[in-house]
This record gives C-alpha cells, structure tokens and sequence, in this order.
C-alpha cells in the first residue's frame, strides 16, 4: 500500500472542477425541446386545469391565481373549467362555470396577423354576451407593440406577468417537474433579455439588444423596434421621432433609426426617383443644424426609397469604466439629437 501525502490544491481544484461541470450538467428539461408554441398551449392547459382538483394543493392555488389574474378576478368562484382547444381556430378555449369564456391567444415568437384576433371576438360572440368573454393576448416571446390589441380588448399577460405567476406557485410549494422545466425555462429567457444590464456592451448578443430597445421605448416613451433583414442576416432596428416634411411639392419623412451601435439619420420618399433631389435637400437642412448643436455627424447610406443618409461619428451608448451600459447618459446623448431634429 503506498500512502500518498494530502494535496490541499489538488483537492480544492478538482472540487471546484466537481461544482463547474454539475452548473454544465443540468438535468434533461422537456421544454428546450418542446419549444413550440402548441407546447405551451399543452403547458397552460395542464396549468389551468389543475382549478379542477382542490386537492392539488399549490397547483390547484397557482391555477386560480392565474385565472383570477386573466379575469380581473371578476369571478366570485370557480367551480369548474373546461377546454375547447381550436374551436373557431382559438389556441384556448376555456370555459368557466358552464357560463365565462376565457380565450387566450397564444404566442411565443410570432406577432398577431390576418385580423385573426379581430375574428376570434366576432365568432365567439355567437355563444357568448361580449361581457362574458375574457379575452386575453399571453405572449412569451418578445414583441415592440401591443397598442393595436389592447384596443381590441384583449388583456395582455407578457413573460414578466407569466413569471410573477409561476413564482407565485413555487412560494406556494409547486415542486412539480414539469411546471420548474417550464419555469426554468421561461426565466432564462428572462435573464437572456435583462442581459444588457450585466453583460459588458461589447458582449450584448441579440436578446441583449432586445432588452436595451425595450427599456429605451419606455424612457423616451416613445418609438418601436423589430428586425429588419438583410442579405447579411440582418439587424434589430430602433426607430422614432417620425417627422414629415415637403420639397419642391414632394413629401418625405424623415426620422431616427439605431442599428444596434450605429445612430442613423434616415429618409424615405415617396418616389425613388426624387432620392437623390431629397436627400440633398434634407442635408443641406441636417449639417448646418447639427454643427450648430455640436453634434458630429457623417454621410452614410445608400440611394433607395429608405435611405440612410448620415451617421453619429461617436458612440451613442454611454458606457462606465468597464464598459457596461450607463443608461441615463446614453439617454442624454440621444436626447440631445432629438433636440437637433426639432430645430431642423
């Protein structure tokens, strides 16, 4: 037998070695493969129909939590729900107390389209007065606005609201499965998207980006943002300040536009061939009034019917000493543009 002297470094080193790969290897989780978004209808129908069974003890309370939320607790008591999946093409159907239609329109990654949630109203006001449906917009991907359907009437229930609700049931005790794989994964979506507020801006990747124009859409209080493609894979685009002017007879818009770092003074005409008459005329208005207010600006772009015709020669995102994001000075910086564009 050979005795071997204790290694205290080796020891440390191979523990926290241990600790790493255990962080690497997480258990399977069902819903980094079942991502689409009939899986999350299954997910909020196994959810919900636990308001069926009071002996499911936290499930059953996180089920009636989040319907009380869907309805505005407008229901005195639930006493029975049953589902209708892809009746009139809804994703979820849900009917409570034999009386109350809760519709929720279910979306991941896709956007609403085709005037379907205009459609899903008008059809199931056919068996329901309108003041007994509750229709609700849930939505757990990303998604710049949601004007056009609330005015519609639908209740929307985002990520963050979603996430409130799961935790909710955590706190009450759920330590189900499949309700932490759905939770997990949901809330890493999460943190991807707040990642601009602890990733330096030289590392921000594309939720990263999403995460900044949303926060920027709410302190200006305005603008929106979506990806615009390109033959290079595209971008995610911020635009705002949306102006009209006209030239010679001819209208133009011109407005703000960031491509991720880069700050863009863009146009769009009516007409492509006025581009080049317009784009002249709109510098000739742009470089004097941005040399007035300090700004330094570029030429940049291409002649098209959208053009971007100059850039910021500087950064516009404010960062600190180790490069992360400084939010209220960038918000400066970009305050001080708009400024330049209401003098024009």
């Amino acid at each position: 037998m050979v005795c071997r002297s204790f290694d205290l470094s080796l020891y440390l080193s191979n523990k926290i070695i241990l600790i790493q790969n255990y962080k690497i290897m997480r258990k399977p989780n069902l819903f980094t493969w079942a991502t689409s978004e009939l899986s999350q209808d299954a997910f909020i129908i196994w959810l919900l129909d636990w308001a069926n069974y009071p002996e499911g003890g936290a499930l059953h309370k996180t089920a009636i939590e989040l319907i009380n939320i869907l309805t505005d607790n407008r229901i005195a008591k639930i006493e029975s729900i049953r589902f209708e999946p892809q009746k009139y093409k809804i994703d979820i159907l849900c009917i409570i107390n034999d009386k109350y239609a809760l519709m929720i329109e279910d979306k991941t990654n896709t956007s609403n389209h085709s005037g379907q949630l205009e459609r899903y109203l008008e059809k199931l006001s056919e068996d329901f007065s309108r003041d007994l449906i509750f229709p609700v917009y849930l939505k757990t991907g990303d998604q710049s606005d949601f004007e056009a359907i609330e005015k519609l009437g639908y209740k929307l229930l985002l990520r963050q609201d979603f996430l409130k609700v799961l935790s909710y049931g955590i706190k009450q005790g759920v330590s189900d499965s499949i309700f932490m794989d759905y939770y997990e994964v949901l809330n890493n979506i999460e943190e991807s998207f707040q990642s601009y507020k602890t990733l330096a801006v030289s590392n921000w990747h594309w939720d990263s980006w999403k995460g900044f124009y949303s926060e920027l859409q709410k302190q200006l209080g305005t603008g929106g943002w979506d990806y615009v493609p390109q033959n290079n894979g595209g971008f995610l685009g911020f635009w705002w300040n949306w102006k009209t002017k006209t030239y010679e007879g001819k209208k133009f818009d011109y407005y703000l536009q960031l491509e991720h770092n880069k700050f863009c003074f863009k146009i769009r005409v009516e007409d492509k061939t006025d581009s080049y008459q317009i784009r002249d005329y709109y510098r000739s208005l742009l470089y004097p009034k941005a040399k007035e207010h300090n700004i330094a600006i570029k030429q940049n772009g291409r002649i098209g019917k959208t053009m971007t015709v100059a850039v910021l020669e500087e950064a516009y995102i404010a960062v600190d000493k180790n490069g992360f994001l400084d939010m209220e000075s960038t918000i400066e910086n970009i305050r001080s543009v708009e400024e330049l564009m209401e003098s024009i």
